[in-house]
């Protein structure tokens, strides 16, 4: 591997998954971005998908995928999946990081999207996503977007620390017709830092 590449392994449940990660990068001029870094909310939500069991009829689209921890954890339980991210250096350690678990790279997809203008995007089953929703700014982009995304009968799995602005943009959900409900983690992991990290699972009302 190139010298300012690292593996590491971070284990989910009975998964050890491999990630190449790189060299610590420069924040984007007009985006916010830690895209190289495994958080304690990806580990929740990763962890969270292993509890659900096989995902093998799901679509997945993993929001702001960074390294590709939870979407590759949700594509070796079964599922089909697409990995996105608004920068291109992220999709590519993700998609060098499906290969290095083995999964199949014909049932995933990695896609530059912008939330403010995804394109012809939708239609999945669920949609996964950590420490997305902290900046009031993205809000009203990413709320449309999650109508956009998911298919009637989907769901959106959040991985976030319980911030205010976490709680307003789930309200603002709730709002548009959606029910939410919630379940917490504490992450005991000597590599990351020991927080607390809501899971919240959102889907239509009217389901």
């Amino acid at each position: 591997m190139p010298v300012d590449e690292k593996q590491i392994v971070v284990t989910i449940a009975d998964l050890e998954v491999r990630l190449l990660t790189p060299a610590a990068r420069e924040e984007s001029g007009d985006r916010i971005s830690f895209w190289w870094g495994v958080t304690s909310a990806a580990v929740a939500l990763a962890g969270h998908l292993t509890r659900l069991g096989e995902l093998r009829n799901d679509l997945v689209v993993d929001l702001g995928c960074g390294l590709g921890l939870a979407g590759i954890t949700a594509g070796l339980l079964g599922a089909s999946v697409t990995f996105t991210d608004y920068m291109p250096e992220a999709l590519e350690f993700a998609r060098k990081n499906c290969v290095l678990n083995g999964m199949d790279i014909n049932r995933s997809r990695f896609l530059e999207l912008d939330w403010e203008n995804p394109g012809d995007i939708g239609g999945f089953t669920m949609a996964i996503g950590s420490e997305i929703a902290y900046d009031y700014f993205t809000h009203s982009a990413l709320i449309k977007l999650m109508e956009l995304l998911t298919a009637p009968e989907g769901r959106i799995i959040l991985a976030e620390r319980k911030r205010l602005a976490v709680s307003r943009f789930v309200g603002r959900l709730r709002n548009r017709g959606f029910s939410s409900s919630e379940t917490k983690y504490r992450i005991d992991n000597p590599d990351l830092p020991r927080q607390e990290i809501t899971l919240f699972t959102i889907e239509r009302a009217d389901q």
